[in-house]
């Protein structure tokens, strides 16, 4: 489907190895980090590529800190577990990067999470 408007993206999973989202309590509300993996593809359209993300709290962050600088990068900091608020940052986050095409949009969610083909020359 092609589309005269500017290329978008949509999700089509979320899926965490690490946690069961839906029952999730930290053993450790200060203190958790897990993986997300989101499945996204161009909306309307057949395809879909992987970004990963490490979902984590500042107590976490401020542990790993300890031992020297901590990129950024790839994490989304959360103050407590919330599966519905990270649902629909990550929506946000979709519904925001628009571009020319796939490949744009696609790079600019790689800002945010590691995307399968980072770095991939052809």
């Amino acid at each position: 489907m092609t589309t005269n408007g500017p290329a978008r993206a949509e999700i089509r999973w979320l899926l965490t190895p690490d946690i069961e989202p839906e029952s999730y309590v930290p053993e450790d509300p200060e203190r958790f980090v897990f993986l997300v993996q989101m499945i996204a593809g161009p909306a309307g359209e057949a395809g879909e590529e992987s970004f990963q993300f490490e979902v984590c709290s500042p107590g976490w962050l401020r542990e790993q800190a300890r031992s020297g600088p901590v990129s950024g990068r790839h994490y989304v900091i959360v103050d407590r577990f919330d599966w519905p608020a990270l649902r629909a940052y990550f929506d946000r986050l979709v519904a925001g990067c628009t571009g020319a095409d796939w490949s744009e949009v696609a790079a600019k969610l790689s800002r945010y999470g590691l995307w399968e083909f980072e770095d991939y020359r052809a």
